[in-house]
């Protein structure tokens, strides 16, 4: 039998990098003598995908995921050719996809699945009880108190301002309901990361109660547009924030949802991939430093505002009837740049930023610590049983 000690056996090296990407970690075997009989290397890529270090090619090289193909795309230019050659949408062409590996019945009740996973977790987080999130850094659910806000308010005005506020406040709700969910180890789902999982059903439900699309053909025109979207940055850059920041986790959730909402109010491909393009280029730079490393702050906001400007993105692209001036394919090209060249400190590590400033403020300390399962805290999920 194995003794397995997590805090003599689990070292964390925050000054080191393993090769291949910045979220990494080592398994070594020892024998008695303390001699390394097997090691392996993990990487967690993003997106919730896992490879080795003895992966030949990973799925985000986009030779991979072309070979697999029947309509083969790494690039936005591709994409809109291959539409206008096929004459399809994208939606279509994501579909032709999906079917050479299940049946368009096991497609769409994938799909389905998906969004009543969605709608689930925005309930359960807009009803749960509104206590404090466990971690330490303090941050009560707001949700439910803002949810509660919305039912209660009446506004008989159809022209009331208040109508339009209202609407906006509803994105906020639904998406920082998923989030906190997220932050309490309740089910999500990764759209396309966990830490940016509240901004695609936020407008998702969005989409169903503001514009009443609700069809099974509107939720698979949605999911399958989002996943072309998804599938250019995942191709091309990342969608993990300890290689790209933020931008490659809400920046793409936002640019996903835009060209979703997009793509079921009408629009056509080129209207499309603008409503993408606006929807990245306004989060590009945009840095991951979350303190303590907690998804909370300022993660769960973060991801209202995402919803927020996917909303205007896609009002901004329906609304244009010229071409871009900036294509996504440009875009995308930035935002790898702008990645690779950002400081590591603004990346995941907790080193920099908010983290580093904010931090100071909330500094732990065992009475603390212990204070988060009093009764003011109302934490209490045995998954975090210090906190």
């Amino acid at each position: 039998q194995i003794v397995f000690v997590p805090k003599r056996d689990m070292v964390f090296n925050g000054d080191k990098a393993l090769p291949l990407h910045p979220n990494g970690m080592q398994l070594s075997a020892l024998d008695e003598n303390d001699r390394l009989l097997l090691k392996s290397i993990y990487y967690s890529i993003g997106g919730g995908e896992i490879i080795s270090e003895n992966t030949p090619a990973t799925t985000s090289d986009p030779h991979v995921l072309q070979n697999q193909s029947a309509y083969p795309f790494t690039s936005a230019a591709q994409l809109t050719e291959l539409c206008k050659k096929n004459g399809c949408t994208i939606a279509d062409l994501m579909l032709q996809h999906e079917l050479q590996y299940k049946t368009k019945q096991q497609i769409e009740e994938g799909i389905l699945e998906i969004a009543q996973a969605m709608n689930s977790c925005i309930d359960n987080g807009c009803h749960s009880a509104a206590g404090t999130l466990p971690g330490g850094l303090f941050v009560r659910r707001r949700a439910p108190v803002l949810f509660k806000q919305l039912v209660s308010s009446k506004i008989n005005n159809p022209s009331d301002p208040l109508n339009y506020v209202q609407a906006l406040q509803k994105l906020n709700v639904y998406a920082m309901a998923v989030n906190e969910e997220n932050a309490d180890c309740k089910r999500v789902v990764t759209a396309p990361t966990n830490g940016a999982s509240g901004t695609i059903p936020a407008v998702m439900r969005f989409m169903q109660e503001m514009y009443g699309k609700n069809t099974q053909e509107d939720y698979c025109t949605f999911f399958l547009t989002a996943a072309a979207i998804g599938l250019l940055f995942k191709q091309n850059v990342s969608l993990s924030g300890a290689a790209m920041g933020c931008q490659g986790e809400v920046g793409v959730a936002c640019s996903m949802a835009a060209a979703a909402l997009t793509a079921v109010l009408g629009g056509n491909s080129k209207q499309i991939l603008n409503a993408a393009e606006i929807g990245m280029e306004h989060n590009l730079g945009l840095t991951c430093d979350p303190p303590k490393g907690l998804v909370q702050i300022p993660c769960i906001e973060r991801n209202a505002m995402g919803a927020l400007k996917a909303v205007n993105a896609s009002i901004l692209a329906l609304s244009r009837k010229d071409g871009a001036r900036v294509s996504l394919d440009t875009v995308i090209k930035a935002m790898r740049e702008i990645g690779e060249k950002m400081d590591p400190a603004f990346r995941e590590t907790a080193q920099g930023g908010l983290a580093k400033f904010f931090g100071k403020s909330v500094k732990d300390s065992h009475s603390k610590e212990k204070s988060c399962r009093d009764s003011a805290c109302g934490n209490t999920n045995p998954r975090f049983p210090q906190c």
